[in-house]
């Protein structure tokens, strides 16, 4: 069981900084906004690479290293440019990687894989901690709580931008939710955020392994392949996807895993509102290479 308080040593991973092959040279350092202001009159439309599924040491299931400092200097030295923090059920870590980010060029997006009813992971992203929470509030509200699940709660921590231990979180984050696909695509849409359904090919936690297609209600406007699928085969397999944007994310749960997922994202500015249009292909903004 991993432990962690004030009063015991952090532990320090080393890592040497790569030549990242996404970059001319080892990933800099700036403004998060920096990107966008370089946007020029006659081109408003930019490529961005982004991982939207990581994970920090609050999901019991992560690794301890994933500490809000060590994910931002990951992901900037993976030549990321925007990284969503998505905990399972909870936000809880997501505005200390949004601090730890301040003056780097990444941009966060805060966010919660939810489980539902249905045991599919959802990936929910917005622009602010507090569209994050107001969603959060609810799906507190809709855990199922068991006394076994209690065991879980000291590998659930709470940390601040600088990667000290605040409290462990004692909602069962680990089990399903009484939230059904469509509660969770009305809220979040209602909140203003994304909502794109997680590796969708997995046999368990997978919209496709679960539900055996992409239903056409809800509406999800794009969809998460895991690693084991490239796009082609994931259209091949799963016919259902249409036209749906395709995502292709890390889904880190250890600081070596940022990154090796991505996906070209074609948009004016680092925001959920574009990357829904991107979703769309509106005005030149596009979700992949093609």
């Amino acid at each position: 069981m991993r432990t962690l308080s004030k009063k015991q040593p952090r532990r320090i991973f080393l890592y040497i900084r790569p030549i990242c092959p996404f970059t001319s040279s080892r990933a800099g350092c700036g403004n998060s906004e920096s990107k966008d202001a370089e946007l020029r009159p006659d081109m408003n439309i930019r490529e961005y690479w982004a991982d939207l599924h990581i994970h920090t040491l609050l999901s019991p299931c992560a690794e301890l290293e994933m500490l809000p400092s060590l994910i931002v200097e990951v992901a900037q030295t993976a030549g990321l440019d925007i990284i969503g923090i998505a905990d399972h059920n909870s936000c809880e870590n997501a505005a200390a990687v949004i601090e730890a980010a301040k003056g780097s060029s990444v941009k966060v997006f805060p966010g919660i894989e939810v489980n539902s009813l249905e045991g599919i992971h959802l990936l929910c992203l917005f622009d602010t901690v507090d569209q994050a929470m107001k969603l959060q509030d609810r799906v507190y509200e809709k855990l199922i709580r068991l006394d076994a699940a209690s065991r879980y709660y000291k590998q659930q921590m709470v940390v601040d931008s600088s990667d000290e231990f605040i409290r462990y979180l004692e909602e069962p984050i680990a089990l399903p939710t009484t939230m059904d696909i469509n509660e969770a695509y009305d809220l979040v849409n209602e909140l203003n955020g994304i909502i794109i359904p997680s590796h969708i090919d997995r046999h368990e936690m997978g919209l496709c392994g679960v539900l055996g297609m992409v239903p056409e209600v809800p509406d999800f406007i794009g969809v998460e392949i895991s690693r084991n699928l490239t796009e082609e085969e994931a259209r091949n397999r799963y016919p259902s996807i249409g036209n749906r944007a395709i995502f292709r994310d890390s889904d880190a749960h250890w600081l070596g895993a940022i990154g090796e997922r991505r996906t070209a994202l074609h948009l004016a500015h680092r925001t959920v509102e574009e990357i829904k249009l991107a979703c769309r292909r509106v005005d030149g903004r596009r979700v992949g290479d093609a």
